[in-house]
């Protein structure tokens, strides 16, 4: 299935001078999006999740009892509409919601649609039709899921046009989670899973608790789901917190289909939630082609970039887009993997083990939080990486500083990894 990179490629980057500081900024308007083939997860774990609590009922169940899903199907329309109005936890309102003009409801769409209708939360294909069973876009369901997080179109939250960077911005999509032109039922099921771990607009709660002090889902259901989200949060935040750090790093891809190769080693700085990474890449394709070259990648609250690639029979797109394609360096420029990949954080000794979807990762931190070693293996649809860095040096004095020229850098993703 074709994958897309939860990516937009951004003109105007911020331009600064060497020796000042990088900025937390808030990204320029997307110019365009770089739709590319790129790995999926599997994320069957999420549609389990979301119909354990209640949200999520598939398509019936197998000659077992198990609940079968069809995520390989496209999202509908209707579809879309039920989840927000579950997300919202407004399902038993909508049973007394008014009738709308659209002619083209089964009965079971009909609540949903109706109450979302009423308040200005969807609108119909014309005046009477609603197009139920119309495909849902990635643009359309993000639109949905921030609304169910109480953003609004309305008062400018964010616009239509611009729901996916704003997913990204709070950390509803990120590197490997989301199609944004082949949308599918899975794509549903985890950016639904993802909501329900951040915090609503205005609230100082998540919004699966939300859901459990409303009554809608059961708070022992709830809890389970919350210990593995409270895990990957907290490891994050507190390797955020830590002193910054430098450390040697080294990190590969393989495809094993096109026989294409990445590389990617030198010295990673960490300060926060800002990263910068000296290095040397290397591309190696299969039809015997190869460039290897000093580079620059800054991490922070605006994505990745990549210092302009200067080499014969190259350009920088051509560069540029197989990044994008195999989300490499979100992978590589984050000591926590995409928040989409993992399934449990477990403690051990000094360290944490990571297993992920298609791999494991693993952790190692001294006792004031900075990460000493870390490992990463995993594949993904005949793409293997692996990712080691050892920590070499950590003190208060380090700083990233922004690069010369770094208003010509190269946008990778609008995800910081």
């Amino acid at each position: 299935m074709k994958r897309l990179v939860a990516g937009a490629c951004v003109a105007g980057l911020l331009i600064g001078s060497a020796g000042a500081v990088v900025s937390e900024m808030t990204p320029p308007p997307v110019v365009e999006l770089m739709p590319e083939e790129t790995p999926s997860v599997d994320y069957k774990a999420s549609a389990d999740v979301l119909y354990q609590l209640g949200l999520f009922q598939g398509s019936g169940t197998d000659r077992f009892g198990q609940p079968v899903y069809e995520l390989e199907l496209p999202c509908t329309r209707a579809e879309a509409a039920v989840m927000l109005v579950r997300l919202l936890g407004l399902e038993e309102e909508a049973k007394n919601a008014a009738a709308t003009p659209f002619i083209d409801l089964q009965d079971w769409q009909a609540p949903y649609v109706n109450l979302l209708y009423h308040r200005g939360m969807v609108k119909g294909a014309s005046y009477d039709r609603f197009e139920p069973e119309s495909p849902c876009t990635a643009q359309m369901y993000t639109a949905f899921m921030l609304r169910a997080l109480g953003y609004s179109d309305q008062q400018g939250d964010f616009t239509y046009d611009n729901a996916i960077l704003k997913a990204m911005q709070i950390g509803l999509i990120d590197s490997f989670s989301c199609d944004v032109e082949d949308f599918r039922r899975d794509d549903a099921a985890q950016m639904s899973r993802m909501a329900l771990e951040l915090t609503p607009k205005g609230s100082n709660i998540t919004l699966l608790d939300k859901l459990v002090n409303d009554g809608i889902v059961d708070a022992d259901k709830a809890q389970m789901v919350e210990q593995e989200s409270w895990q990957v949060v907290s490891l994050r935040e507190q390797i955020q917190m830590a002193q910054p750090y430098e450390a040697d790093i080294f990190g590969a891809l393989l495809d094993n289909v096109s026989g294409n190769s990445i590389s990617l080693h030198g010295t990673l700085t960490e300060e926060g939630k800002r990263a910068r990474l000296d290095g040397v890449l290397s591309v190696a394709l299969a039809d015997g082609h190869s460039v290897s070259q000093q580079v620059i990648v800054l991490r922070d609250s605006s994505g990745i970039s990549l210092s302009p690639l200067k080499s014969e029979g190259y350009r920088d797109d051509q560069i540029a887009a197989l990044l994008r394609q195999t989300n490499f360096l979100s992978v590589v420029m984050s000591a926590v993997p995409a928040r989409s990949l993992i399934t449990d954080v477990r403690l051990n000794g000094e360290g944490y083990e990571m297993p992920l979807l298609n791999g494991t990762a693993a952790l190692t931190v001294n006792q004031t939080g900075v990460p000493q070693t870390r490992t990463l293996d995993m594949t993904l649809h005949d793409m293997m990486y692996s990712v080691t860095a050892r920590t070499t040096r950590s003190d208060s004095e380090l700083r990233i500083s922004v690069p010369d020229g770094y208003s010509s850098y190269i946008k990778i993703s609008n995800t910081p990894g």
